[in-house]
């Protein structure tokens, strides 16, 4: 008796993995997609299919965007023998201009691939160009006004407005063209900075409000720090 469990405890251990009904893991479709040209700004999402084509529950793991800009909604993290879930992906083009490629890692109990990688492309049209691309303020005394000035250019096809904008970095202010930038132009933005105490490191924000639908709040970065001023 003893040696027939042995017997089947060997054939157990011989019998190959694939044949003891594993999960497995298949993306519905194609695991990579285009979104396309949009405008700067937009959000878009697309709706991947997960199949589990084995014979045990798929386990998802772990689902990663390789970019804070991707998010991803799964319906379940388990999914059963022969059945489907559905993993929502979500792209915020705010941040972006041209060509991009993001990456989504799916980790799970998988036999065919424990590890899985979805991807997307998209073009980004932008409409609205800073340069620079930050406010850089380096050693801003406290007290007294530091300038700067930025270039914003309208590559739209229509006129642009500034209408205003906002930020939190007390003691810092903008000064915006009154009337319409054309298709084209390119503006000087004037900024001052006058600092009330020590900022060791300047990380803010200003946040100016556009006439453009698809662009209506352009993003700067404040950077930088303050100091108090001695006379030497």
């Amino acid at each position: 008796m003893k040696a027939a469990r042995t017997y089947l405890l060997v054939l157990a251990l011989a019998t190959p993995l694939s044949a003891r009904g594993q999960s497995s893991i298949e993306i519905a479709g194609g695991a990579t997609y285009d979104f396309g040209s949009m405008y700067r700004g937009e959000v878009v999402e697309r709706t991947f299919t997960i199949r589990n084509t084995g014979k045990d529950t798929l386990v998802l793991d772990d689902v990663q965007a390789s970019c804070g800009c991707t998010g991803t909604v799964v319906s379940s993290n388990r999914i059963g023998p022969g059945k489907s879930g559905t993993l929502k992906v979500t792209f915020s083009s705010r941040n972006f201009s041209g060509g991009v490629h993001k990456l989504i890692t799916i980790r799970s109990n998988a036999s065919n691939a424990p590890v899985t990688t979805l991807e997307f492309t998209a073009n980004v049209i932008q409409e609205i160009f800073v340069d620079p691309k930050q406010f850089w303020f380096k050693d801003a005394y406290v007290g007294k006004v530091s300038k700067l000035t930025i270039k914003i250019r309208n590559a739209g096809r229509d006129p642009l407005t500034l209408k205003g904008y906002r930020t939190t970095l007390e003691g810092f202010s903008l000064t915006l063209p009154a009337g319409q930038i054309s298709p084209g132009e390119t503006v000087d933005i004037a900024a001052e900075l006058k600092p009330g105490k020590v900022i060791p490191v300047l990380a803010e924000a200003a946040f100016i409000q556009t006439s453009n639908p698809r662009d209506a709040e352009i993003y700067i970065p404040i950077f930088g720090n303050t100091k108090e001023f001695k006379f030497e």
